[in-house]
């Protein structure tokens, strides 16, 4: 039974009611089983506001705050599957940055892991990714996929302590990784921002000037999964309005 999905950083940001309906276009358009969506604002309302306008029975949900530069945000897991558990995880200690729900598929325990790795530090991104890995260790048996916000590109340091156990169902399906998920036009950035350059963990090219990364990603472990099919979501303005400063991405999977 294929299982579907889609990631999608929201932007939380003060405009986020206006984006709302263009949102919510992307995911229904998406059609995808599960929906991992990072940057909800974080009263709970907002959740079931999403879900019920995007018709998912099933949600669950973690509320962080970066004691760093104050950010904080929801994670918002949904699906249409039967969802029987939910973990929040700390990704570093009182920092709960990444959600795991266990759903059934067809009488099958899968996990979906949603995180959001921090935006500027790379050592501290490459130790969250870890505490990510380790906790995938301790249930080998169960189909999973990791999806989110990792704020690295795939040639970067984070990604590369990544590589070894999961695989990009983006590339595996479509044979690349996307040419950008971030940043979109509702927020134009230079690639010499510095906050860019932190996320590509890597000066800009001296022929540089428009900021393009793919920084958001659904992992599996390849023994896992089959990748079918993937593409980008939320690329136009819906009603002249950008969704968000991120695109969707939908991916297609088969269990093994």
């Amino acid at each position: 039974m294929p299982l579907s999905c889609l990631t999608f950083n929201v932007y939380n940001h003060a405009d986020f009611d206006a984006r709302l309906p263009a949102i919510a276009a992307v995911i229904r358009e998406a059609d995808a089983a599960v929906a991992c969506l990072q940057e909800v604002p974080t009263d709970p309302a907002r959740a079931r506001q999403l879900a019920e306008a995007c018709g998912y029975p099933h949600w669950t949900r973690a509320t962080f705050l970066r004691p760093d530069d104050g950010w904080s945000e929801s994670l918002l897991v949904m699906t249409r599957l039967p969802l029987t558990e939910a973990e929040t995880i700390d990704l570093r200690p009182g920092v709960p940055n990444c959600i795991r729900a266990r759903l059934s598929l067809a009488g099958r325990p899968i996990d979906v892991y949603d995180l959001h790795l921090h935006p500027r530090d790379s050592e501290l991104r490459q130790r969250e990714a870890a505490v990510v890995l380790a906790r995938l260790a301790l249930e080998p048996g169960v189909p999973a996929l990791v999806c989110g916000d990792f704020n690295a590109v795939p040639e970067g340091k984070t990604m590369a302590t990544v590589w070894p156990a999961l695989a990009s169902a983006f590339e595996t399906a479509v044979g690349r990784h996307p040419e950008t998920t971030f940043p979109t036009p509702l927020r134009p950035l230079s690639a010499r921002t510095p906050g860019f350059s932190e996320r590509r963990e890597a000066p800009p090219r001296a022929d540089e000037s428009e900021a393009k990364a793919a920084i958001d990603y659904v992992l599996v472990r390849r023994r896992d999964f089959d990748a079918l099919a993937a593409r980008v979501l939320g690329t136009e303005p819906i009603d002249g309005v950008w969704p968000s400063d991120h695109y969707g991405l939908r991916v297609e999977l088969e269990p093994r």
